[in-house]
């Protein structure tokens, strides 16, 4: 597919989804009073903006851009993740960093140093950190075990990430139980949600995540390479341990900020990208890009019509982003290329 239109299509969907996230929910407003509303929001500022329709787009921007960094980094995360490793499985949710940074979190509301946004991203990137730290030894020593040559192979990566995510989650829990605080906090964050996003939050981590997709952008020729192998991407002159590096240290970024926005959202880094990877991309760039699209797309879709399927009730993010996930994941495994 031209890359023009791989990118032009899900950006008009982008915005089209977004309009949609602004205008429905439990209070409908039709679509030419919410473009008029963030008009004069953005021209005058907010208290211009009056009456019921503006009040309730004005009370779901932020959800909404909570969203799209959401989706564009999770998705993005999930590319830089199986470019890395070049392991099909690739997901920050299957490799057990999501869990991580949910239980660094959880520790540090118990500990009191959990109240500033700054403090939960770090200690979100300190637990993704620890939690692909030992996901790789673990998945590294089974594979010494067996005796089998080259890097751990895309399943045990896989189980290794699914005991460390059984592992976080049950210390979580057990946080959960014993400490209020904790459980106050995490109740969203257990499922995933963008309902309760704040805007200043948002504003905050926008240019984290920008930043992090931007740096993947870059790194695109050395994803590339990378597809080849390290030994010809050595002679490519593509330097693959430090593309490699850079690629995890962005994707340890990206799923920090998803979590510390909206907690546990599963599965958008394996199907994005292998939904991408149809459409025949003509370079890692381009994959990139639309991966960040594509996932901005289907989270603003997710979270809206999760507030539709039982309103005035909600579905949490979570929830509908598994359901999508779930069936390809068992796709995934069923393929003989990743059996092998």
């Amino acid at each position: 597919m031209p890359r023009a239109l791989l990118l032009i299509a899900p950006a008009v969907l982008a915005v089209l989804a977004a309009l949609a996230s602004l205008a429905l929910g439990a209070r409908p407003v039709p679509v030419d009073a919410a473009v008029r509303a963030l008009t004069e929001a953005a021209l005058h500022g907010p208290a211009a903006v009056t009456g019921m329709d503006g009040a309730a787009v004005l009370s779901r921007v932020p959800r909404t851009l909570a969203a799209i960094l959401v989706g564009a980094g999770l998705a993005v995360a999930g590319a830089a993740l199986q470019g890395a490793t070049r392991n099909p499985l690739g997901d920050p949710g299957l490799l057990g960093l999501t869990a991580g940074a949910v239980l660094a979190f959880a520790l540090g509301i118990a500990l009191g140093v959990a109240g500033s946004l700054p403090a939960v991203m770090a200690l979100a990137i300190l637990g993704t950190l620890a939690a692909a730290a030992l996901v790789t030894a673990v998945a590294a020593g089974a594979a010494r075990v067996s005796g089998l040559p080259g890097p751990p192979s895309p399943l045990s990566l896989v189980l290794a990430g699914a005991a460390t995510t059984a592992g976080a989650t049950a210390v979580t829990s057990a946080l959960v139980v014993l400490h209020p605080a904790v459980r106050d906090r995490l109740r969203l964050w257990t499922v995933g949600s963008v309902a309760r996003a704040d805007l200043g939050d948002a504003l905050w981590l926008a240019p984290v995540v920008l930043a992090a997709v931007a740096a993947v952008v870059v790194l695109g020729p050395g994803m590339d390479a990378l597809a080849l192998g390290t030994d010809l991407a050595h002679g490519l002159g593509a330097r693959p341990e430090r593309v490699r590096a850079l690629l995890l240290a962005a994707a340890v970024v990206l799923t920090a900020a998803a979590v510390a926005l909206a907690g546990t959202v599963g599965f958008l880094g394996l199907v994005i990208p292998h939904a991408v990877r149809r459409l025949r991309p003509p370079d890692a760039r381009t994959l990139v890009l639309a991966c960040a699209l594509w996932g901005a797309v289907l989270v603003l879709v997710a979270d809206t019509l999760g507030r539709l399927v039982i309103a005035p009730a909600e579905v949490h993010l979570g929830v509908t982003t598994a359901v999508l996930g779930v069936p390809v994941l068992l796709a995934l495994l069923r393929r003989r290329g990743v059996a092998a």
